[in-house]
């Protein structure tokens, strides 16, 4: 039986033998003219698990048709933050800091964008505008450095887990090579790892939400 990670990874293969062009999709086809564009992309992501941050990745999708692009992208999301402890006297409030986290979380993904024609969309003297929505299937990574002061342990750890992403936003294309998008997402993912206990027989793991809402906007460029 395979494992939800070796479908994400099958699935990653036939995505960049059909966005990778060849000789041949190079040229005019019958489609049209085949496009290879990569973007940049910066946001904030709002994390069940972890304190809102932002967000920047990249993507590199081609088009299927005049309506369906086929891509692949990664994001890099990084928060630092503490965990306090309010500590009261009769003259002073003070917090004091438990435990530190620098968390790293890090999405790949393979994505299928659809333009939706309709009401919205407009096209006029090579300038396009309209709606679009995007699926994405994901395999995420999760890097944990905690630091413990009242403990006064120092512990890396490292998360990973299959997810999806869902988008909608709006597209314009502002130049011949160069288009901006805007679009709010949905992450949905649960990252864990195996933790060992010589107290108990039975397998452990400890789990991460990474699921959220955020915003981004980028910059599509063709090549």
């Amino acid at each position: 039986m395979y494992r939800p990670r070796y479908i994400f990874w099958l699935l990653l293969v036939m995505m960049i033998n059909l966005i990778i062009p060849s000789t041949s999709n190079a040229q005019i086809s019958a489609r049209g003219l085949k496009r290879t564009m990569f973007t940049i992309q910066a946001g904030y992501l709002s994390p069940r698990d972890i304190d809102k941050s932002m967000l920047v990745g990249a993507m590199i999708m081609s088009n299927f048709d005049d309506a369906v692009d086929l891509g692949l992208g990664f994001d890099v999301f990084q928060k630092t933050y503490t965990r306090e402890t309010e500590v009261e006297d009769e003259q002073f409030r003070s917090n004091y800091a438990q435990v530190q986290f620098k968390r790293t979380a890090i999405p790949l993904y393979a994505t299928i964008r659809v333009k939706i024609p309709g009401l919205f969309s407009s096209q006029t003297e090579g300038r396009s505008f309209g709606p679009f929505a995007r699926v994405s299937l994901s395999y995420q990574f999760l890097n944990s450095e905690d630091n413990n002061y009242e403990a006064g342990i120092k512990e890396k750890r490292r998360y990973k887990g299959l997810g999806w992403q869902a988008g909608a936003g709006f597209y314009y294309r502002v130049g011949s090579r160069s288009t901006l998008i805007a679009e709010a997402l949905y992450n949905n993912c649960i990252v864990s790892r195996d933790i060992s206990n010589p107290k108990h027989s039975l397998p452990m793991s400890e789990r991460v939400n990474l699921s959220g809402i955020g915003i981004r906007i980028g910059v599509e460029l063709d090549l």
